[in-house]
C-alpha cells in the first residue's frame, strides 16, 4: 500500500459567510480529484488534500501546468468565504502531525498574514503605451532629439554612428523618464484609495494582454490589496485614469485573487527567530513594554524614512533607506501582533513590561492540544 502524503493549499479564517468549513470542503475537488480536508490550528485552519506524491519534480509539463491550475482553483474559491494565506504551489507534508508541526513553528506569520489580509483580495492592475506613439509625441517636445535625428539621416552610416549612439542614449533615457512620470502619477492617485500595493513583474511585449491592441507594451504591473465589496470602486478609479490619459495608456485589472503577492511565510524561520531578529532591529532588550516599542519604532522613522533622502541624486542611498524603512515597520508590526495575540490586557499597558526570550516565546505558542 503506498503511503499518503498531504498537500496543503492554504490557510484560512473561520469562513466570512454563513458557509459552514464542511460545505465549503464538499464544495471542492483537490489534485488527482481527492476530497478536501480541514485540519482546524488553534484559531485557523490549513485546508489539505491527501496524496500519493512525494514532490512534483517527476510531473510533466501538462500535468504540473493541470495540478498548478487546480491549486489557483482552490484558492480563488476560497476567497469567496475566507480570508486566505494561499500556500506556495507544491507543499507536500508527511502527515497531519507535521502540518501541526509547520503551523505552530511559523504561527506568528500566518496570524499576521491573516490580520493583513482581512477582507480583501488581490487585484493586479496593468498599464500599457504604444511605444513608437509615445517616443513621437517625445521627440516633438524635444528640440535635442530632433537635431541628433537630422544629423544621422544626413553624415550617413559610417559618419552618422556618433551621432546614432547619442541618439538612442536619449532616446532611452527619455522613454524611461516618461515611464517612470506616469507610473508615479498612477500610484500616486491609486495609493490614496488603496494604499497597500506591491510591485509585480513587467513583460517585454503584452501582445495578447489587451484585445484588438497588438504591440502594446507593458508599462506598469502592481499588485493592490482591495476590499472584498470593493471591485466596483477600483474599475471606477481606473475609468479615471482612462478618461485622463486617453489614447496615451491603456489600463486593465485582473482579480480577484488569492493574496499571493502580499504574503511571504518563511517556513524555515521560527516564531522566536522572527520576534528576536524583531526586537534586534529596533535596539530592544529581552524584557520591553508597549511604550519602549512604539519609541523605537518613531526614533528609527524619524531617522530613515525615505522621504527625507528624496533631495538626494544618490539612488542607492536612496533604495537602503527604503529597505531600512520597510524593516523598520515590519518588525514594529511583529511586536505588536506577538503583544496583540499571546499577552492579557493587563500586558498590554504602558508600563507594564514583557518579556521576549526564548523560552517565554516559544511556550506562549502552542497550536497543538
Amino acid at each position: 500500500m503506498i503511503k499518503e502524503n498531504i498537500y496543503v493549499y492554504a490557510i484560512i479564517s473561520t469562513p466570512l459567510n454563513s458557509a459552514k468549513p464542511e460545505e465549503l470542503a464538499r464544495s471542492m475537488l483537490g489534485i488527482n480529484n481527492r476530497g478536501i480536508i480541514l485540519m482546524p490550528c488553534k484559531d485557523f485552519i490549513a485546508v489539505a488534500s491527501n496524496t500519493h506524491l512525494i514532490n512534483l519534480d517527476r510531473l510533466d509539463k501538462k500535468e504540473l501546468a493541470e495540478f498548478i491550475s487546480i491549486h489557483e482553483q482552490i484558492n480563488n474559491r476560497l476567497i469567496k468565504d475566507c480570508d486566505v494565506v494561499p500556500m506556495r504551489f507544491g507543499m507536500i507534508v508527511e502527515s497531519r502531525e507535521e502540518v501541526l508541526n509547520v503551523l505552530e513553528k511559523a504561527y506568528l506569520q500566518f496570524k499576521i498574514s491573516l490580520d493583513k489580509v482581512a477582507g480583501k483580495d488581490e487585484f493586479i492592475v496593468e498599464a500599457f503605451w504604444d511605444e513608437k506613439n509615445i517616443l513621437e509625441k517625445i521627440a516633438q517636445e524635444s528640440a535635442e532629439i530632433q537635431k541628433l535625428r537630422k544629423e544621422v539621416m544626413s553624415r550617413g552610416r559610417i559618419l552618422g554612428l556618433a551621432s546614432k549612439i547619442k541618439l538612442g542614449k536619449l532616446i532611452f533615457e527619455a522613454l524611461e523618464s516618461r515611464r517612470k512620470k506616469y507610473r508615479e502619477n498612477i500610484l500616486g492617485f491609486l495609493a490614496i484609495y488603496f494604499p497597500d500595493f506591491t510591485a509585480g513583474k513587467l513583460f517585454d511585449f503584452a501582445k495578447d494582454e489587451i484585445p484588438n491592441e497588438i504591440g502594446k507594451k507593458m508599462i506598469m504591473n502592481y499588485s493592490f490589496l482591495v476590499g472584498k465589496s470593493c471591485e466596483s470602486e477600483l474599475a471606477s478609479k481606473l475609468d479615471e485614469l482612462q478618461k485622463k490619459y486617453k489614447d496615451e495608456l491603456k489600463f486593465k485589472y485582473i482579480g480577484p485573487m488569492a493574496p499571493y503577492s502580499f504574503v511571504d511565510i518563511k517556513l524555515s524561520v521560527g516564531n522566536f527567530d522572527l520576534i528576536d531578529g524583531a526586537r534586534k532591529i529596533l535596539g530592544l532588550g529581552e524584557k520591553t513594554t508597549i511604550l519602549e516599542i512604539k519609541d523605537a519604532y518613531y526614533k528609527l522613522a524619524k531617522q530613515y524614512h525615505p522621504d527625507k533622502y528624496e533631495h538626494k541624486k544618490d539612488q542607492a542611498v536612496l533604495e537602503e533607506a527604503t529597505k531600512k524603512m520597510k524593516d523598520i515597520t515590519a518588525a514594529n508590526e511583529i511586536l505588536n501582533a506577538y503583544c496583540k495575540y499571546h499577552f492579557s490586557s493587563l500586558s498590554l499597558e504602558k508600563n507594564q513590561s514583557y518579556s521576549l526570550g526564548k523560552i517565554d516565546v516559544e511556550n506562549s505558542i502552542v497550536v497543538k492540544e
